[in-house]
């Protein structure tokens, strides 16, 4: 074996100054990248070893974090505490020095033959309860001197530092970033209760007037009888503004805690498909025209993306002239989507593009706006780390741009039309015992959004069970009332879930109560989903829109529920 070498003066002098350098360099790491790389190199350099490794405890295990060595060694391998030198050291608290590995029964031999290690030593980081250890290792056998052991214990103790000064650094990176957060939150509920109080104090109060006093002159049918229709109208109106107004604030205060446990893949054709539906009848009134580009497929909440994209297409059908041509185009530059919604309307005056997105914002007055729409917009897209803006010039009308950088973009580009298919139509059976329900779920649901699909009733529990189970019958989706005489609708989902043949078919609840025992029973029981009734359609396409055996197809007049295409493989095994 090689004799002990000799440590000089010029050596000592030479290895204090590189320690001394090695402490600078780790008193401003801030993370355990940075310290490890540091302990890599200054390690082999202190005694110029061939090989320097940085190991750490982790869950009972060694993690060979880092290493600097002529040829490879563990980076990034784990071994037990209990089979590798390391794991001694830290568990002994005590450095090691073995001058022959196959000599020495601490050596795991198995992991060294492959290597060039004929020698190593090892030291502790943090002598008291050792968090991870360093090593050294030659190419030939030799023992590192006293002096060399005492430079590199001195790395380690200094390491020891450096790590609780990189896990403090992270943990209060950590809590200024919660800080941050929950200040904006903070920030955002102040503006969406000045936004509530806004729209109690002053907004509402002016339907509710006019309801109030054209009411009073309906009941008094004395005055002006020829105007009772004309009142009622006013009437209707008020209160439809009030709807709007209600769901609009609704929707923006909801923003504040956003559910990211919504976001999934979404292709932004179907997206604006549904929203051209959703918005078919003022579409037409206006006639509006749609220029659509290639939209991508993403991860985002669909029901954020429809709100985003109605309330965007909406500002430019209600402020403008019939006529209007929409334009929606995006590009995915470095993975991030950046899309462009344009009319060719009036536009907006200069030095207004910044004060639009303002809540209760209105240029001009408009009984169809209620001044929040462009306010949620800029929410939604704040969601996803993006920004959005707007460009205008009188007469040549607006042009919003935004991003998306969280929403992940897919590899895949599809446009409108691609994703335009013809598919086999739905059945869909509705399950109620008030004939004047069944009437207004089909008028609601299907009749006037114009979704096209086969839809059949049942008046009761009994023959909903009959119609299930008949041969001839294949239902995709049921909706059904819950409260029902003799058996109620909570009877039968419990017997469809108990049926294999009819287990796997999708239902909806539907009640005029929005008991929260309800939907709780509702959800417990396997129901998709809940149906305030009279029911909604936006409500609905929410729901259809999670259920894997349907899907809506954007055509020409209208909205097809179709019956998602089976995987090729399972049409070839039939």
């Amino acid at each position: 074996m090689d004799p002990q070498p000799e440590c000089d003066g010029s050596w000592y002098v030479t290895a204090m100054e590189r320690l001394v350098g090695a402490v600078q360099e780790l008193s401003h790491a801030r993370d355990l990248e940075a310290v490890s790389a540091i302990v890599r190199d200054a390690a082999r350099g202190l005694t110029g070893a061939d090989g320097a490794t940085f190991v750490l405890r982790e869950e009972g295990q060694c993690y060979y974090v880092e290493e600097n060595a002529i040829e490879p060694l563990w980076k990034g391998r784990r071994f037990p505490m209990e089979t590798c030198v390391s794991g001694w050291v830290m568990i002994n608290a005590q450095s090691a020095i073995i001058e022959d590995i196959y000599s020495d029964p601490r050596v795991l031999v198995d992991a060294y033959r492959p290597t060039f290690v004929k020698s190593l030593a090892m030291v502790p980081i943090r002598r008291a309860s050792p968090i991870g250890a360093i090593g050294n290792y030659w190419s030939e056998h030799r023992r590192p001197s006293a002096e060399e052991m005492m430079i590199l214990q001195a790395l380690a103790d200094t390491t020891s530092v450096a790590l609780e000064n990189a896990d403090l650094y992270t943990r209060q990176h950590d809590m200024l970033r919660r800080l941050q957060e929950q200040t904006a939150q903070i920030s955002d509920q102040h503006a969406s209760l000045a936004v509530f109080t806004r729209a109690l104090a002053h907004d509402l109060r002016e339907p509710v007037r006019t309801l109030i006093s054209f009411s009073e002159l309906v009941r008094n049918k004395a005055r002006n009888p020829e105007k009772q229709e004309t009142y009622l109208r006013f009437i209707g109106e008020a209160a439809e503004r009030m709807g709007v107004l209600i769901d609009s604030v609704g929707q923006y205060t909801g923003l504040d805690n956003p559910d990211r446990s919504g976001r999934c893949t979404c292709q932004l054709a179907d997206i604006v498909a549904d929203v051209r539906q959703n918005l078919a009848y003022v579409i037409a009134r206006k006639d509006t025209s749609f220029v659509i580009g290639s939209l991508p497929t993403i991860v985002a909440d669909p029901a954020q993306m429809r709100q985003l994209f109605q309330n965007l297409f909406a500002n430019a059908i209600i402020h403008n002239a019939p006529g209007v041509t929409i334009e929606v185009d995006c590009n995915v530059v470095d993975g991030v989507a950046r899309f462009t919604v344009s009319d060719n309307g009036a536009g907006i005056p200069q030095g207004k593009a910044e004060e639009i997105f303002q809540p209760f914002s209105r240029l001009v007055a408009n009984n169809e706006s209620t001044g929040l729409g462009l306010s949620i917009c800029r929410r939604i897209v704040g969601l996803y780390s993006g920004e959005i803006a707007c460009e205008s010039a009188p007469g040549e009308g607006l042009v919003f741009r935004f991003t998306l950088p969280d929403a992940v973009s897919a590899q895949c580009v599809v446009s409108e039309e691609a994703v335009a298919r013809e598919s086999e139509p739905a059945s869909v059976l509705i399950v109620d015992d008030r004939e004047a329900d069944l009437e207004l779920t089909q008028i609601a649901l299907f009749e006037r959004s114009g979704l096209r699909c086969r839809v059949q009733s049942a008046s009761s529990v009994e023959e909903a069970r009959e119609r299930l189970a008949a041969p001839d019958e294949a239902f995709d989706l049921v909706l059904l009332d819950i409260n029902m005489p003799l058996s109620d609708g909570f009877e039968l989902l419990r017997a469809m879930q108990a049926d294999e043949t009819m287990k796997s078919t999708p239902v909806i609840m539907c009640s005029g109560s929005d008991h929260s025992l309800d939907r709780t029973r509702s959800a417990e029981l396997g129901a998709e989903g809940y149906l305030l009734k009279p029911p909604r359609f936006a409500d609905f396409r929410e729901i259809l829109t999670r259920l894997p055996n349907l899907h809506l197809v954007d055509e020409t007049k209208g909205m097809t529920l179709a019956r998602a295409p089976r995987p090729l493989t399972s049409a070839l095994a039939d």
